[in-house]
C-alpha cells in the first residue's frame, strides 16, 4: 500500500508540473526565488562549450524532472540562449543559465570558450601532437623570468615549445614572469622578453606575469608604472599585451585605473568562474590538469576571445604622451571595422578624449589637456579588442621657467619667461610683492609666452606673483636682494648639504640622440655629491657630470622613445625627482 501511495503522489506531482507550467512560472515570479539545492537543482552547475554547440540541461524539483515546468533564462543571450533547458551557444563569453519553478531557483554557469594550456620548463618535453589531438586550441608559453641574466633566466624550452605548438596548428601566445620592483627593472624585463621572442609571430598577447612576493609591498601607483613600462615596450615592438595575476592582486596592488586598458588573464582555481568584476579575456581555472602528451600536471585555461580571428586595433600612439605648450593632440586608430571604436579617459578632469573623424584606414581621436594629471586613454572596438596609452596633462594656467629661489644684487636685472599652458587664455597680471625690493621693468608678449624683466632695488626678500583673469594670485618665485658683502645670502654654509636644487624643473621633450645639461646645486651645506640618475636609462641616460663649486653640471642624452624622470639622491636620503623628460 505504501509503495502504491508513493507512486500515486509522484505521478500527481508530474501531472501538476506538466499541466500547469504557467503556475510554476507565476510562483517563481510572485516573490524572490529561493535557492535550495536539496529541493530544486539543475543537473549541471557548470558547462564548457564552443560557439555553435548545444547542451540539454535538466531541472529537478524534489527529485522529479521539472524541466518543462521551469522558467529558463540566460543572463547574456548574446553568449548563449536557452529554451526548456536546451542551451545553444552563440559566441565566446560567460553566461548564467537560471531555472525557476515553484518559488525556487537554480543556476548553471555556461562558459563558451576555447581550451588551452600554459607551459614552462616544468612540463619538460611535450608531445604537442597529442596535446592538439586532445582538443586544445591554444597554448601560452613562458619566455623566461626577470631581466638580468638573460642566458640563465630564459626558459630553456621556449624555442622548442613555440616551434612544435605552431607546427601542430595551436594558436600561441607568451608570458614573462616578473619580479621587477622598479621601472628600470621592468624595462629590462621587457628588453629580455622582446629579445627571446625575436620577432616571432604570436596569435595571443604577451602577458606580464605579476605575482612575485617581492612586489607585495609596492604601491598600486608604482606597480602601474612597472606594468605600463613593460607593456608599452612590448606594444612598441608590435605585440598585443596583457597582464596575468589573481583576483586578489587585481583588486588591490593592480587596481590602478591605468591598467584598465590591458587584457587580463585571471588565475582563480576551484570556482565556477573567477571572482573578478572587470573584463578579462583568459581564465586559468586549474593548475593540476592532466593532458595527453604531458607527463605531469599542467595549468589549464579558457579563452573568451579568439585572438587569431579578431581585428586588433593599431594605434599610432602607444607610448606615454605628455602635453607641451599644445592643448590638444590627435591619434589614429587603424582598423577595418566599419564602426568607430569607443574611446574613454580614466581621468577626464586631467585629459579628455573624443572621436574626431573617420579617415582612410581608420579613425582619428583627439585628446585635450584639461588640467594637471595623468590619464589612461583606452580605445575599445566592438569585438572587445583594446589599445591604450598614458597621457599626462599640465596645469591649465601660467607656468614659469624659474621656480627655485635665488639672490640678486641691487641694480641687477633678470628676465622671467611665463607661458600659458593647457589651453589657458587671457592676459596675466604680473607683480612683485614688494616694489621697493624688486620692481617690474617691462613685459613683452611672444605667442603664448610673456617675457618679464625685473630689477633688484633694495635689500630684502620678496616674491614674483602672477594672476590669471578670475583666479587667485600664484607665487612663482622668491627672490632675495642683498648688497655685495662678499657672501651671497643663499650661499651654502660649511657642512653636509641637506638638499639639491635643479635649474630645470618643468617637463620638456627631447628628440632621440639629443643632449641636455642640468645644473644641480647643493643647498644647506658645501659637501656631498648627489647621485644623479634617470628612471629609465634606456630612454634617457646620464652622459657626464662636472662639478664646479657646489654645483654639478650633468649632461643627459635621449636614447629611445619614452618618458622618464631625472633624480638626485644624497647620501642617507630618498631619491628626489626634479624633472620629467619625454623622448620622441
Amino acid at each position: 500500500m505504501k509503495k502504491k501511495l508513493l507512486s500515486l503522489l509522484l505521478a500527481l506531482a508530474v501531472i501538476v508540473l506538466c499541466s500547469f507550467p504557467a503556475l510554476a512560472s507565476d510562483l517563481s515570479n510572485t516573490a524572490a526565488a529561493v535557492t535550495d539545492s536539496s529541493v530544486f537543482w539543475i543537473d549541471q552547475s557548470m558547462e564548457v562549450l564552443k560557439p555553435g554547440e548545444s547542451v540539454q540541461l535538466t531541472s529537478y524539483l524534489n527529485g522529479i524532472d521539472s524541466t518543462g515546468g521551469s522558467t529558463w533564462t540566460s543572463s547574456d543571450p548574446s553568449v548563449a540562449t536557452v529554451s526548456n533547458g536546451s542551451v545553444k551557444t552563440m559566441k565566446l563569453g560567460i553566461t548564467t543559465i537560471t531555472a525557476n519553478a515553484a518559488g525556487y531557483s537554480a543556476t548553471c554557469v555556461v562558459h563558451v570558450a576555447l581550451k588551452g594550456i600554459d607551459v614552462a620548463k616544468y612540463q619538460a618535453v611535450i608531445d604537442w601532437d597529442s596535446v592538439k589531438a586532445s582538443g586544445m586550441d591554444f597554448a601560452l608559453i613562458r619566455t623566461g623570468y626577470g631581466g638580468e641574466a638573460w642566458e640563465k633566466q630564459t626558459d630553456p624550452y621556449f624555442n622548442t615549445n613555440y616551434e612544435n605548438a605552431t607546427r601542430v596548428g595551436l594558436k600561441v601566445g607568451a608570458y614573462h614572469y616578473s619580479y621587477a620592483t622598479t621601472v628600470e627593472m621592468a624595462s629590462q624585463e621587457a628588453d629580455m622578453c622582446i629579445s627571446i621572442l625575436n620577432k616571432r609571430k604570436l596569435d595571443y598577447p604577451v602577458f606580464y606575469d605579476i605575482e612575485d612576493k617581492d612586489q607585495l609591498s609596492l604601491s598600486s601607483s608604482l606597480m602601474a608604472d612597472i606594468a605600463t613600462t613593460f607593456c608599452n615596450k612590448l606594444r612598441a615592438a608590435g605585440y598585443q599585451v596583457g597582464i596575468y595575476s589573481s583576483p586578489t592582486w587585481f583588486n588591490s596592488i593592480l587596481s590602478d585605473p591605468r591598467l584598465d586598458g590591458y587584457d587580463k588573464w585571471v588565475a582563480h582555481w576551484g570556482v565556477s568562474q573567477p571572482r573578478y568584476s572587470k573584463p578579462f579575456t583568459v581564465w586559468q581555472y586549474d593548475n593540476q590538469q592532466t593532458v595527453p602528451g604531458i607527463s605531469c600536471f599542467v595549468d589549464a585555461d579558457y579563452s573568451y576571445r579568439d585572438y587569431s580571428t579578431t581585428n586588433p586595433l593599431q594605434s599610432d600612439t602607444v607610448l606615454p604622451y605628455t602635453f607641451g605648450s599644445n592643448s590638444t593632440y590627435t591619434y589614429k586608430i587603424t582598423t577595418k571595422l566599419p564602426t568607430a571604436p569607443a574611446a574613454v579617459s580614466t581621468n577626464p578632469s586631467a585629459v579628455s578624449v573624443a572621436f574626431y573623424q573617420k579617415v582612410s584606414g581608420g579613425y582619428l581621436y583627439r585628446i585635450t589637456n584639461v588640467n594637471a594629471g595623468t590619464s589612461q586613454i583606452i580605445t575599445t572596438a566592438s569585438d572587445g579588442t583594446t589599445t591604450s596609452f598614458v597621457a599626462t596633462g599640465k596645469a591649465k594656467g601660467l607656468v614659469s621657467d624659474t621656480v627655485s629661489p635665488f639672490t640678486m644684487k641691487p641694480g641687477a636685472v633678470y628676465q622671467f619667461k611665463f607661458t600659458l599652458v593647457g589651453g589657458a587664455t587671457g592676459t596675466p597680471y604680473i607683480a612683485s610683492g614688494n616694489n621697493s625690493v624688486l620692481s617690474i621693468l617691462s613685459t613683452v608678449k611672444n605667442g603664448d609666452s610673456y617675457y618679464v624683466k625685473v630689477q633688484a632695488k633694495g635689500n630684502g626678500c620678496t616674491s614674483v606673483y602672477t594672476t590669471m583673469p578670475g583666479q587667485q594670485a600664484v607665487r612663482q618665485c622668491t627672490i632675495t636682494v642683498a648688497s655685495d658683502t662678499g657672501t651671497s645670502v643663499n650661499a651654502p654654509q660649511p657642512g653636509t648639504a641637506t638638499s639639491v636644487t635643479s635649474d630645470t624643473t618643468l617637463p620638456f621633450t627631447m628628440k632621440v640622440g639629443a643632449t641636455y645639461q642640468f645644473k644641480f646645486t647643493l643647498v644647506g651645506g658645501t659637501t656631498g655629491a648627489p647621485y644623479v640618475s634617470t628612471g629609465n636609462s634606456s630612454v634617457l641616460s646620464v652622459v657626464s657630470t662636472q662639478q664646479s663649486g657646489t654645483s654639478f653640471f650633468v649632461k643627459v642624452q635621449a636614447k629611445s622613445a619614452g618618458c622618464t624622470g631625472v633624480y638626485t639622491t644624497l647620501s642617507g636620503q630618498q631619491a628626489v625627482r626634479h624633472c620629467v623628460v619625454t623622448v620622441e
